[in-house]
């Protein structure tokens, strides 16, 4: 009897363990090959011109929570997106709490064109980044 229980506890605490991992499985790559498939390339030399607004937006420890990601077409800087992606969407929605700049950005993040589940375009230049960023959900 004790086994059985024991199996099917660690089969339930297997499944759950599941579960809370695939919900946590970031938007990112489908956002990223969206863009790539519409001829976007990633850009570091972007993500370091974003980092000290960073700073000054979502605080000095925003690297814990976020990462900065930038893609630009025909490897133009003037031609970018500039893409955050969180940890998880309890750490993004918490963000956006603390942050003023980004609650004037995204009044209604449920239905907000620039969040996709953990990622927020924070930025574009163009109106193609942001149906790209738009339709990728």
């Amino acid at each position: 009897m004790k086994k059985k229980f024991a199996t099917i506890f660690s089969s339930l605490a297997l499944v759950a363990m599941l579960i809370a991992t695939l919900c946590a499985c970031s938007t990112y790559g489908s956002v990223k090959s969206k863009y790539e498939s519409n001829g976007w390339t990633e850009n570091e030399d972007c993500v370091k011109l974003q980092e000290t607004l960073l700073k000054n937006a979502l605080g000095e420890d925003y690297a814990q929570t976020c990462k900065i990601h930038a893609l630009a077409k025909n490897g133009s800087i003037l031609n970018y997106v500039i893409i955050l992606e969180f940890n998880s969407t309890d750490d993004m929605n918490k963000k956006i709490d603390e942050s003023e700049t980004l609650k004037g950005m995204i009044k209604d993040v449920q239905n907000s064109d620039f969040v996709n589940k953990n990622c927020i375009l924070l930025f574009s230049m163009t109106n193609e980044g942001r149906e790209i960023f738009k339709n990728s959900k």
